[in-house]
């Protein structure tokens, strides 16, 4: 008896926890649904909760509430949330030789990453458009991407205090140029519509990482 009644009991728990990544699954989903269809102006908690069908009370209990999902949402969609767990264990265990190579590295996967992903362009768009809602995006952005240069920066033999403003520059770069060529593909003259474009651009962007690299070892 008492046997049966444990496996009821896992039952049933294993059941609710089904049921609960489900509705997060749902809820995460239908963030990305409504940010497709209408934009991130139309993000709200009723209307998250109506689209994925849950009651809006789970988004409080899963997340703690509508910041909480949407930096949830963020780590699937936003690259330097992501880079510090795709690329820290190689920074930490790089020697001094590779640094140029992954530096290269992250910044044509960031490249790659706002080209490729249309919910990343569609955050970095709002937010621009001055989308001042969801702190914690760019806080989690922040504390990671930043976490990832000063180890970076720590393994870079150098005197020079601008290291940081360098690769921001470079960060700027590309967010601008990827976002300023969706709609309108000329960019001080060239078409970036061409993928020979973005192929000049990715090696150019390699050039100025080994100058940086020559500047900082002098």
């Amino acid at each position: 008896h008492r046997l049966v009644t444990y496996f009821c009991h896992q039952l049933v728990t294993n059941s609710k926890m089904m049921e609960l990544k489900r509705s997060e699954t749902q809820l995460i989903e239908a963030v990305s649904t409504i940010i497709t269809e209408e934009g991130f102006s139309k993000i709200g908690i009723n209307k998250i909760a109506r689209t994925a069908g849950c009651d809006k009370v789970l988004i409080y209990r899963y997340f703690g509430g509508l910041d909480g999902l949407i930096a949830v949402w963020a780590k699937k969609h936003d690259f330097y949330i992501q880079a510090y767990d795709t690329f820290i264990n190689r920074i930490e265990t790089v020697n001094e030789a590779n640094l140029k190579q992954i530096t290269k590295e992250i910044l044509l996967a960031q490249l790659h990453f706002i080209r490729e992903n249309k919910m990343h362009q569609e955050l970095l768009l709002w937010e621009l458009s001055g989308g001042l809602k969801f702190k914690a995006i760019r806080d989690l952005r922040e504390e990671n991407g930043h976490k990832l240069q000063k180890i970076l920066e720590q393994k870079v033999d150098t005197k020079d205090l601008n290291i940081s403003m360098y690769i921001t520059l470079l960060i700027a770069s590309i967010n601008h140029i990827v976002l300023s060529t969706l709609e309108y593909p000329l960019f001080n003259g060239i078409d970036f519509s061409s993928d020979t474009s973005w192929t000049i651009y990715e090696n150019t962007l390699c050039d100025y990482i080994d100058m940086l690299f020559e500047k900082f070892n002098r």
